[in-house]
């Protein structure tokens, strides 16, 4: 480890890297390696997958950039380049590693055979997706467990997450969620490629897998019988039987787009939407909802407990009965003064609870004292940590 004066030396491991390019984990990992850099003075170096970068400069804002190969395909890239940079981790001599996933969580005994402490960070139920076989959900369910036992720290993303794994695993962890700001203001004009005008289309914004329930949107929004066409955007990155399927539900009325990356474009769909719909039911704070949040989007999210502790229980929420969902859009499509109310609200707390700075700062202080703990060989009690991230305004 480095000298106790000197800046934290802190590895980032587990995501595809930098830029964000995908995922929600993308975005965390993009926010808090620059926030850590320019907030806080730690020395941060972010692990990449070669295949997701064709330019590979050395740094990013401030942020060490290290790219290795990532081979295996969907099953097993992940865990494939996650075993490569804790090996190349281990000869670094970082202060801490930062592991996203728990998939990746049985394999930091590397890591802590060279006594750096590990935070690892839950995600939602992964499990519970409905791409992975039998043997693949099982192996994810065990990785949760063997997180639990073998990092020095957790990080859950919502309360009801940081429930969980103290029930079933008897293991604490501190309560750390994202933000919905991300990327550049909105450009209304660049909904014209879109072929839809502010206030005159439904969104749906999600990576094409069965939990995220985007058929179910479709089938729904169809029974509705509303004229605004819906806006499907969304894509991932290997073949998927699931997402030909949802790709040949476009017919001009539901419009398919794949992923859109700029942000402008992106930020103009969430915030001139009628309606954004969430399907996702596997987990965590999903940071697609905080960022329709964020950008004043009246939010229509399905009835699970993670989007209730986001929203609020003040907002509607669709449940997957045939007919619900139709029966709310029909309700909503005719009532503007409603949608107005829901896309302020959401905002509002947007901007209040889910901010960057208090997420970077919630990091810093998380991080800080594991490294202490480490150096000094003496345990904080546990809920001091997990009183690390306190908006004054959450509830």
């Amino acid at each position: 480890m480095s000298d106790a004066s000197a800046p934290l030396r802190i590895a980032l491991i587990g995501d595809r890297g930098i830029p964000a390019r995908y995922s929600g984990f993308s975005t965390l990992v993009e926010e808090l390696a620059v926030g850590l850099v320019r907030d806080h003075g730690m020395d941060v170096t972010v692990y990449c997958r070669n295949q997701y970068y064709d330019s590979r400069p050395p740094h990013y804002k401030g942020v060490n950039c290290r790219y290795l190969p990532a081979p295996g395909g969907k099953s097993f890239e992940s865990i494939v380049h996650s075993n490569m940079a804790i090996l190349d981790a281990c000869a670094r001599r970082f202060d801490l590693a930062f592991v996203v996933d728990p998939g990746n969580g049985p394999f930091i005994l590397p890591l802590k055979a060279m006594r750096v402490p590990v935070v690892i960070h839950t995600d939602g139920l992964g499990w519970q997706r409905r791409k992975w076989s039998p043997l693949q959900q099982r192996y994810y369910q065990w990785s949760e467990k063997a997180s639990a036992r073998l990092a020095d720290w957790l990080v859950t993303d919502s309360r009801a997450m940081q429930r969980y794994y103290a029930q079933e695993y008897d293991a604490p962890s501190t309560y750390i969620p994202y933000s919905g700001k991300v990327g550049d203001e909105p450009d209304a004009a660049a909904l014209e490629r879109f072929g839809v005008t502010p206030g005159d289309y439904y969104l749906v914004v999600a990576r094409m897998e069965p939990e995220n329930n985007v058929d179910l949107i479709i089938r729904e929004y169809r029974a509705a019988g509303v004229t605004r066409p819906l806006i499907v955007v969304g894509s991932v990155p290997y073949e998927s039987d699931y997402a030909r399927a949802i790709a040949l539900e476009d017919d001009g009325q539901v419009r398919c787009v794949g992923g859109v990356f700029e942000s402008t474009a992106l930020n103009a769909l969430y915030r001139h939407c009628a309606l954004y719909l969430h399907g996702h039911e596997v987990g965590g704070t999903n940071p697609s909802l905080l960022r329709a949040m964020h950008w004043g989007a009246p939010c229509l999210p399905i009835n699970v407990v993670f989007h209730r502790e986001v929203v609020g229980d003040d907002n509607p929420y669709f449940d997957k009965a045939p007919g619900h969902l139709a029966a709310l859009l029909r309700a909503l499509d005719g009532d503007v003064d409603r949608r107005a109310a829901l896309g302020r609200a959401a905002q509002a707390r947007a901007a209040a609870v889910f901010r960057w700075d208090a997420v970077v700062d919630g990091y810093a202080t998380l991080f800080r004292h594991v490294v202490a703990q480490r150096r000094t060989g003496r345990q904080a009690a546990p809920e001091k940590v997990g009183e690390t991230y306190r908006p004054e305004l959450f509830v």
